[in-house]
Order: C-alpha cells, then structure tokens, then sequence
C-alpha cells in the first residue's frame, strides 16, 4: 500500500493526525495534513462536482 492510500485511509478511520504522522515519518501533523489530507478532499470535490449533472433538473 502506498503513502497516498494508507494516508486517507487511516484519516477516513478516525486515525489522529499525529499517528498518521508518526507512520509515515513526517515531521509534523500539518506536513500530513497539507500533503495527504487536503488534497484528498480536492480530489473527492472534484469527484462530486463532476457527477453534480446527475442531478440537475
């Protein structure tokens, strides 16, 4: 499993920010916030906003 997969996947679990960091060895919360965290919810935005044509009137 990839940092990418396991990152998102442990926080969608309720895994602390600092457990998420201390497996992947990161320095602080915020680097894997800023690096794993946010862009997961960009990309599930993104995700949503493309089938929004499913419910338009």
């Amino acid at each position: 499993m990839t940092r990418a997969t396991l990152a998102p996947l442990l926080y969608g679990q309720g895994v602390p920010l600092e457990r998420i960091q201390d497996v992947l060895g990161h320095s602080s919360p915020t680097v894997t916030k800023s690096i794993y965290v946010e862009a997961t919810r960009r990309v599930q935005q993104d995700a949503v906003g493309r089938l929004g044509f499913l419910f338009d009137a």
